[in-house]
């Protein structure tokens, strides 16, 4: 169900382990060999950073200690502030789909939305090297900065989630995030609030990966409605794969599986 590369020949191209989960960045062939490797280790500590911060499976993390009540840094407390204050806020534009609170433990849990603000700060400091041609993906959650080349945008497959080896759409990107939730996914930050049982995988486009990847979890959730509702929001669209194997996409309307 994640996103992934589809028809790019980069010239470096970084994977590592983070949050859980696996990263790619991909810098175009434009960069030289010791910038690249000067950008990756940015991305990689900027994502290690956010992993510390931000995870509530690690009783030492940032997050953690907050909650616990034992004393963070000014920062890390900004920080969190927020992650925990836009978490809020989606779960009341989503009318509770997005929820903040893990009914299991009954405590805070930001991580349908910190996943993404880590993806952003680390396209951040990517670009504070000065490479601004590249995409980061994490988890299958990708942004695509810049151009892989003069004469083209980033090409991000949407993986069939039922047949393996796939690729239902390919999305022109520049600039932009692509975020897809789905059933593998399912229950996250959507605990007991109108599960969709009609979806497969859904996928928003914008300006923004952690308010994309957010409406992802929110789309998914709300099931075909969920495409009205993420374009209500200016800049984000979506696609979504039906049980049927139909995708639907509020720019591209009914296309075959």
């Amino acid at each position: 169900m994640s996103a992934s590369l589809a028809g790019i020949r980069p010239r470096h191209k970084i994977v590592f382990e983070t949050m859980g989960t696996m990263a790619t960045l991909t810098i175009a062939s434009n960069v030289d060999a010791d910038q690249a490797s000067h950008a990756a280790h940015a991305c990689e500590a900027s994502l290690a950073g956010d992993d510390h911060r931000f995870s509530h499976y690690d009783e030492r993390s940032e997050i953690m200690r907050w909650m616990n009540g034992a004393p963070i840094g000014e920062a890390a407390r900004k920080d969190i502030h927020f992650v925990r204050d836009q978490c809020v806020l989606l779960e009341i534009a989503s009318e509770g789909v997005f929820s903040t609170i893990d009914p299991a433990t009954g405590r805070l849990d930001t991580a349908g939305y910190a996943k993404g603000h880590a993806i952003g700060k680390a396209v951040q400091a990517v670009r504070y090297t000065g490479v601004h041609d590249f995409n980061i993906n994490v988890g299958g959650d990708t942004f695509c900065s810049g151009r892989p080349d003069s004469k083209r945008t980033w090409s991000i497959g949407v993986a069939d989630p039922s047949r393996k080896r796939r690729v239902v759409a390919v999305l022109e990107v520049c600039d932009g995030a692509v975020a897809t939730s789905g059933a593998a996914e399912r229950g996250s930050h959507i605990w007991n609030r109108r599960p969709s049982s009609s979806l497969l995988s859904f996928t928003v486009t914008g300006p923004d990966i952690a308010t994309a990847d957010a409406y992802a979890t929110i789309g998914f959730a709300m099931g075909e409605s969920g495409i009205d509702w993420v374009g209500q929001h200016e800049g984000y669209s979506s696609l979504a794969i039906r049980g049927d194997g139909v995708v639907v996409s509020d720019a591209l309307g009914l296309l075959a599986g």
